[in-house]
């Protein structure tokens, strides 16, 4: 074997190393998607509470 072929086999621990580097990534995404969401609400939320508010006259 390479080095390269040794590094991506890891020997015996693959079998623990590689589902954590998965679960770790899902993590990862599914964190990206939710601070999305969250970010969508929240600027939804100002636009109507902008909305809202009465505009002053000396601003244009």
């Amino acid at each position: 074997m390479n080095n390269t072929e040794t590094i991506l086999s890891m020997t015996k621990h693959a079998g623990y190393v590689w589902p954590s580097y998965g679960i770790a990534a899902l993590v990862l995404v599914g964190l990206v998607v939710l601070s999305l969401r969250a970010l969508k609400r929240t600027r939804a939320e100002l636009e109507r509470i902008e909305a809202q508010m009465p505009r002053d006259k000396d601003e244009a």
